[in-house]
C-alpha cells in the first residue's frame, strides 16, 4: 500500500475523509434548503436582494427632476450659502451651491449652470 502521509494512521486519516465528505453533504442540504426558502412557488432568498421592478421613465420615474430651464434665472439666497444653501426661485425654493464664494442671506444671485440635480450659481 502506498503511504501517502506517513505517520498518520489509517483510522484518523478515514476519520478526516469522513469528515470532509460530511460537510460536502451539510453544505449540499444548506444550499438547497436556502434555495427553497421562498414563500411562493418559485422565489429564492436571493429574490429579496434584488430588485424585481423596473422603474422606467415612461411610468413616470425619474432619478431627478429636471431644473435646467433655470439657467439664467435670477434668485434671492434665503440662507447663506457657505457655498451651499437654498434661494428662492419665482417662489420655489432650490437647493444650490456657489462656485465657492460664501454668499449671504438676502444676496441676489445668478444661476449658471446646472449638472443633473446640483445647481450652481454665482453672486450679482
Amino acid at each position: 500500500m502506498l503511504d501517502i502521509f506517513p505517520g498518520i494512521s489509517a483510522i484518523i486519516l478515514s476519520l478526516g475523509c469522513y469528515a470532509m465528505i460530511g460537510v460536502v453533504i451539510f453544505g449540499v442540504l444548506a444550499f438547497a434548503c436556502m434555495d427553497n426558502y421562498g414563500s411562493h412557488k418559485n422565489e429564492t432568498m436571493a429574490d429579496g436582494l434584488v430588485l424585481g421592478e423596473r422603474l422606467r421613465n415612461r411610468d413616470g420615474y425619474t432619478g431627478s427632476i429636471d431644473k435646467s430651464d433655470l439657467v439664467g434665472a435670477i434668485a434671492v439666497c434665503s440662507t447663506d450659502l457657505h457655498p451651499a444653501g437654498t434661494v428662492i426661485v419665482e417662489g420655489e425654493p432650490i437647493d444650490v451651491v456657489t462656485e465657492g464664494d460664501f454668499v449671504t442671506k438676502g444676496d441676489i444671485v445668478k444661476v449658471i449652470k446646472v449638472e443633473g440635480s446640483r445647481v450652481v450659481v454665482r453672486r450679482i
